[in-house]
């Protein structure tokens, strides 16, 4: 079935800026968990300044005769609450919670923290264990706390969004270097393969069925074994892949109902490469033991709510991965490779129908088209 292009009058259009989209996404949410080394340093200079800080003020705007029980109280109880945030931030269950719930949950419990100290200290100073001279204890001691909880938060999350930025950049490069590696790897000489093609063209005869599956294999394998950017168009992949079908229609014959389907802004949108090719592998290799024949394998492409929709479909059911086989790891790669190159966004979904299997990939638009490796988190 031929490759078919919608008359769709959609283009991609550009994004907001990486770093806007990601600082306000995926890395803040992962901010969250820090080296305890690391946080007793931070939580060691952070109380420093803030004592010495406090010590200037206390001394300078208070009319109290002995400074030290108020600074002290006002330090312990910030290290005790600090550490207990600290403590909150490192769970599992804070980690997975959905971004609002987390975000919602971080404020309340700021915000509890400082009533309940601040109900406290007022308490003390009721019973004379201390002296603060001021006209509405609770609300002067609840906000002073509310703006030192705060500058402690900046801190920290600063800290952690600055370690996590380094670290997703470093594992990205590593993705694209192990990938170009593993391609490397894969690889047989060109000159060698390319030259062995043509000597099977020319063997077999120019009026020989072969010669046309000759000529999309040398298609196919001229671009596996391109040099390719960590993000290209998804119209040279697609355009591969064409001739990879064709392969596939030469190999099941009548057995077999393929096709692609693409709008015109679908095929400018920046994607990893060898993206849509190694799901085409596994319904070639896992649909024929289910699916009736002839079995039917399509790829669909469109621009949609502000993102790149690609489903992949095939005939048949779900089969599970027997020994040695790689189709769940093939896709969990497939699924880290997607957001460590486009981020949190980027979405790979399996759905399991009654007699077809579909595999959904949402990808976020990125705009410029020299793209190389992002700045991402």
């Amino acid at each position: 079935m031929p490759h078919s292009f919608h008359s769709s009058a959609e283009t991609a259009p550009a994004t907001s800026s990486w770093w806007a989209r990601r600082a306000a996404g995926s890395v803040m949410d992962r901010s969250l968990r820090l080296d305890a080394r690391i946080f007793w340093i931070f939580q060691g200079l952070f109380w420093l300044a803030s004592t010495l800080s406090l010590k200037a003020m206390v001394t300078t705007f208070l009319p109290v005769g002995e400074v030290s029980p108020i600074i002290f109280g006002r330090i312990l109880t910030g290290v005790l609450m600090t550490t207990f945030l600290y403590l909150i931030y490192q769970s599992r269950w804070l980690q997975r919670a959905k971004r609002w719930v987390k975000w919602s949950f971080i404020l309340s419990l700021n915000i509890g923290l400082c009533l309940a100290g601040a109900a406290f200290w007022v308490e003390m100073i009721r019973r004379g264990t201390l002296e603060l001279p001021a006209e509405s204890p609770f609300l002067s001691i609840a906000l002073a706390r509310f703006y030192s909880l705060s500058l402690w938060n900046a801190a920290y999350f600063g800290i952690t969004f600055f370690i996590n930025y380094k670290a997703l950049k470093l594992e990205a490069g590593l993705a694209v270097r192990s990938g170009e590696l593993q391609q490397l790897q894969s690889q047989l000489n060109p000159h060698f393969l390319f030259n062995a093609l043509t000597l099977l063209q020319n063997r077999i005869g120019p009026e020989s069925p072969g010669q046309e599956v000759i000529q999309m294999l040398s298609e196919y394998l001229r671009f596996s074994l391109e040099k390719s950017k960590p993000l290209e168009p998804l119209g040279r992949e697609l355009d591969a892949l064409e001739s990879y079908l064709e392969l596939q229609r030469a190999r099941f014959a009548d057995n077999l109902e393929c096709y692609i389907e693409t709008s015109p802004a679908a095929l400018k949108v920046l994607v990893p490469p060898m993206l849509v090719q190694p799901l085409l592998e596994n319904a070639f290799k896992f649909g024929p033991r289910s699916s009736p024949m002839p079995m039917r394998v399509g790829v669909n492409a469109m621009v949609e709510n502000g993102g790149l929709s690609i489903v992949v479909t095939n005939s048949g059911k779900w089969v599970t991965a027997g020994h040695g086989e790689t189709s769940g790891t093939g896709l969990n790669n497939l699924r880290r490779r997607l957001f460590l190159l486009l981020g949190e966004p980027a979405k790979l979904e399996v759905i399991e129908k009654p007699e077809e299997v579909r595999v959904e990939i949402k990808v976020p638009l990125v705009a410029d088209p020299q793209s190389g490796l992002r700045e991402h988190f």
